[in-house]
Parts: C-alpha cells; sequence; structure tokens
C-alpha cells in the first residue's frame, strides 16, 4: 500500500518542487463563496465547470480518498528587455507550456505510483480541470493565499505552476500554512488596472493577464492599459516583498528561448506556420496568433513612435476585422498627415461597421489634435 512518504518521495523523484496531500472530501465552505462570485459576475471567464463540479473531488473521480499537490517553479532570473518596440510575455509563458510539463511528470508519477499499488485509480488535473488547485495546494500546504489571490511559498514565492492528483488511497495529510500578508498591500497598489477590488478579490474582467487573452475588440481603455504587454500580467507578482529573494527553477523547461521579450514588428510579420515554429511550445500559443497580434498593434498605438506608421498602414486591408479596427486606433493615437490618409481612404472602402466605427473614431481624435 502506498505510504505519504512514498508518495511525496516518488513526486520529488520526478522532477516536482513542491508536494502536499490534503484530503478529497467535499470543500464546503469555498463552495458558497463560488456561487456569490459567479452570481456577481467576478469568476473567471475561463471557468466553465460548475461551482458544485469544483468543490467536489468525489465529482471527478469517483472514490476518491486524497489528492496530491504539487508544484513547480518557473523564476528565472533572466531580465527582462524593454522597449517601445519589444513587447513582453509574462514569465508563466517564457517557456515550454507548463500544461504540458506538469501532465508529463504527472503521469510518470502515477505510472511510478501505480508500480507500487496496482489497484491504485487516479486522475490527474492541472488548471484547465474544474478543480480549484490553489486552494487546494493551500490546504496541502504548499503555500498561503496572498491578497493578489496568488498562492505563496516562503522558498519560491508565487512563481509556482500548479497541479494535483486525486486517487482512491487514504493518505496521512499535510496541515495548511498559516501565514498571511499581513499590513502589506503593495500589489493593490501596483495593479495597473485596479483589478484587485480588496484584499483577495481580484476582478478578472479587469485583470490585464486575462485582456490580453480575451479574444475579439478591446475597449479603448483597456487598450491603453495593455502598454506593451502580448501576453500576461506580472506586476502584482514583481511588486510582491515575498517575491524579493526566491529560490529559482530546478527544470530549464520554463527558461525562455527568447520570448520574454519580443520584437513587435516580427510578431506583425509572423506566418501561421511561422507562429506554430515560434509559439507552439508556450502557453501563449493557446489563444492563437491573431489574438497576439492584435496585442502587437495595440503595443505599437502605446509606443507613441510615429515610425511605426508605415507598420500599421498594411492592416487597415487584412482580412481580420479585429486586426483591422485595432490598426485604426493605433494610428489614431499615433496621428500625421500619412496615417489620416490612410484612414480616410480605408474608410471609403470598410464594410464591417464596427471597422468603420473605429476608423471614424481614429480619424476624429487626429483632427482634434492636428
Amino acid at each position: 500500500m502506498l505510504s505519504a512518504d512514498l508518495v511525496k518521495g516518488a513526486a520529488f523523484s520526478v522532477g516536482f518542487d513542491l508536494v502536499g496531500i490534503t484530503d478529497a472530501g467535499p470543500l464546503t465552505d469555498l463552495g458558497q463563496l463560488l456561487r456569490e462570485r459567479r452570481e456577481s459576475k467576478l469568476e473567471s471567464p475561463f471557468i466553465t465547470a460548475a461551482p458544485e463540479e469544483r468543490v467536489n473531488p468525489e465529482l471527478f473521480l469517483p472514490g476518491a480518498r486524497s489528492i496530491i499537490m504539487v508544484g513547480l517553479s518557473y523564476y528565472t532570473d533572466v531580465s527582462r528587455r524593454g522597449g517601445r518596440l519589444r513587447g513582453l510575455f509574462s514569465r508563466s509563458a517564457w517557456g515550454r507550456d507548463y500544461h504540458r510539463v506538469l501532465g508529463e511528470r504527472l503521469s510518470w508519477l502515477g505510472q511510478l505510483l501505480k508500480g507500487f499499488d496496482p489497484g491504485l485509480i487516479y486522475r490527474p488535473f492541472v488548471d484547465t480541470g474544474p478543480l480549484p488547485e490553489r486552494e487546494l495546494a493551500r490546504r496541502a500546504g504548499l503555500g498561503w493565499i496572498g491578497k493578489n489571490t496568488a498562492l505563496i511559498n516562503d522558498v519560491y514565492g508565487s512563481w509556482i505552476f500548479l497541479g494535483g492528483m486525486v486517487m482512491n488511497r487514504e493518505l496521512e495529510t499535510d496541515s495548511p500554512v498559516e501565514a498571511d500578508c499581513g499590513e502589506c498591500d503593495r500589489c493593490l497598489k501596483a495593479c495597473p488596472a485596479g483589478a484587485i477590488e480588496k484584499p483577495y478579490l481580484v476582478n478578472p474582467h479587469r485583470c490585464l493577464s486575462y485582456l490580453t487573452q480575451k479574444k475579439g475588440f478591446l475597449a479603448p481603455a483597456e487598450r491603453v492599459l495593455l502598454g506593451n504587454r502580448l501576453y500576461g500580467c506580472d506586476t502584482c507578482q514583481e511588486v510582491c516583498p515575498k517575491n524579493a529573494q526566491v529560490k529559482r527553477a530546478s527544470l530549464p523547461d520554463f527558461s525562455p528561448p527568447g520570448e520574454e521579450s519580443l520584437s513587435l514588428e516580427e510578431l506583425l510579420c509572423l506566418t501561421g506556420k511561422e507562429f506554430t515554429d515560434r509559439f507552439g511550445h508556450s502557453a501563449a500559443a493557446w489563444r492563437g496568433k491573431t489574438t497576439l497580434q492584435r496585442n502587437a498593434i495595440i503595443a505599437l498605438g502605446n509606443s507613441g513612435d510615429p515610425a511605426v506608421i508605415s507598420l500599421l498602414i498594411p492592416f487597415l486591408e487584412h482580412s481580420n476585422p479585429v486586426l483591422r479596427g485595432h490598426g485604426a486606433w493605433a494610428l489614431g493615437k499615433l496621428g500625421s498627415l500619412s496615417a489620416e490618409k490612410a484612414l480616410s481612404s480605408a474608410l471609403e472602402k470598410e464594410k464591417e461597421e464596427k471597422v468603420r466605427e473605429e476608423i471614424r473614431s481614429a480619424l476624429n481624435t487626429i483632427r482634434r489634435h492636428s
């Protein structure tokens, strides 16, 4: 039979940095909070599971008795290259897609444990599953929840990817960490969008990390807030004092092969195949080329550099209306006679009303400031 020590040793042997165990009972106290957040429209748009599914591990794996929670640090001490014509990716997207890295190691762990206990039934999960991985990690002693809602560990800070495995074996559990952020509120003050509305409550619809992944047209105010972000936002973690001196990632998988920042011009010129070759390994690829190129167009509009106008004008004739519309906005923000001329010409040919609205708004912006 399996023991907690055996399970933890096996988890460390396949490369996990953190391991803890909690029971698989229903998370009753969390259920009401999740229902309230759904009713208040404060639930992440990426969550599709009903609150009842999220708080009942038995629905995830019938006969569930224990949950192994694991963590992988993704912190690297590589400095990000900034600049007006470069776009930023969050650290979570620098290396290989963490879903794959965690998934591989959870698979190895399951096979290893099955060798010790052939009757073991288990089901692994990462953050794409219904179970609330941060709360389960807290209960398993991997850390505590910060005011920015990230899980914080004393050794690795909040730069942690989380995964878990529900199993039909009862194991000795770990105790939650008794710690909190105290009086610190740096993350609340630093959030560019004011998305941390109060301690422990993030409005996902205002969070810049979500906005970089949201498809379609962004509101003009949202575009300005993005700055030069292409995917994700690390601001609330970068200002956290618990992340000031943390142990770096033990795996090379999360080291950047060059995508910690990227030339905006290069991103805008990528073909579909080139995009897959460049980003197919990364978590940033899941929203597709159009969303990242939209963000690159926004970043050019926010750059304040009129030299990029020649890069933006061709997007007024792009086949995708989202890129045409955001291209118009960026040209309006930058201004110039050439931008006005290109926008006026595009307005005569444009059929999509939403894009026409963007073009008219851009022209009005230029004319107000001319």
